[in-house]
């Protein structure tokens, strides 16, 4: 689960390419925002919180964003496959969700 809006196409690489400007940062004590990973623009959070930043090092999610989540689809933090809540189809592998992150925060 990376925030919502209708469901794009699931070919994610050309939505980030084209979305851009996002900065990578490992920061473990700052506090993880939860985004779709369908979403056309990964820039606002279930919660509302605007963003341009990708925190690789996730250790304390924003609860007002699982709260969403989990109003949206019951269980879908808990769930052994990872469902989006948007939608409840299952969320694209790890290697996408990466490669959608590398294009979104290429500077060039």
């Amino acid at each position: 689960m990376s925030t919502r809006a209708p469901i794009p196409d699931t070919s994610l690489g050309q939505q980030a390419h084209a979305e851009g400007g996002y900065q990578l940062i490992a920061k473990p004590d700052e506090v993880t925002h939860l985004v779709c990973c369908r979403d056309a623009s990964w820039g606002k959070a279930f919660c509302g919180a605007v963003t341009s930043e990708i925190n690789f090092s996730v250790q304390r999610l924003c609860t007002m964003c699982v709260e969403e989540a989990e109003a949206m689809l019951p269980g879908c933090s808990t769930n052994e496959e990872t469902l989006c809540p948007v939608d409840g189809n299952r969320c694209p592998d790890e290697h996408e969700i990466e490669l959608r992150i590398a294009r979104a925060t290429d500077p060039t």
